[in-house]
């Protein structure tokens, strides 16, 4: 039974230490707010290069509403931040990278722990417009907040972040 009761807190430990501790203040943060053909959705990607790890955010528009929704990606150890950054370009371009790693695993982070707190139309920038069907946007600046989290594989770093929006002009928003 003792050896039954060491193996198993083994088993806790090790768990726990190779749990990835990750802080968006050391990350590499990339924002993408146009794409090919305008503006998008905003996508966030804070790459932890030394933690083999991405975080992603994604703020979308409807309804009326913005809403934010997060996935953390963890790579195998030792995938290295060069061949991260060849995955987040395929994520939101065309595809250029077509040998590049796969996470070992993705989370969906919990919906009550992304929030936008704050929006406000930035009345001062010229509305970008698409290049393809000529609809006209307005930006938008937001205020988000990420809470602390421990999930599976990794414990996050709450944090509050200064980011914009692009929404649509017209009645649709």
């Amino acid at each position: 039974m003792k050896y039954i009761l060491t193996i198993a807190s083994c088993a806790l430990i090790c768990a726990t230490a190779s749990a990835r501790d990750l802080d968006v203040a050391g990350a590499r943060k990339q924002e993408i707010r146009h794409g090919q053909i305008g503006p998008r959705d905003t996508l966030i990607f804070y790459t932890f290069g030394d933690q083999d790890a991405v975080l992603q955010l994604n703020i979308k528009h409807q309804a009326g509403k913005f809403t934010l929704s997060g996935k953390m990606h963890l790579f195998k150890d030792g995938t290295g931040a060069e061949a991260i950054s060849k995955w987040i370009n395929n994520q939101h371009s065309c595809g250029l990278f077509p040998d590049v790693p796969k996470p070992e695993s993705t989370v969906d982070l919990p919906a009550e722990a992304c929030t936008v707190t704050e929006s406000k139309l930035n009345a001062a920038t010229n509305a970008p417009v698409s290049p393809v069907t000529g609809q006209k946007f307005q930006d938008y600046a937001l205020k988000i907040q990420l809470s602390d989290l421990k999930q599976e594989g990794f414990r996050l770093k709450g944090f509050t972040l200064d980011t914009g929006a692009f929404v649509k002009e017209g009645p649709t928003h």
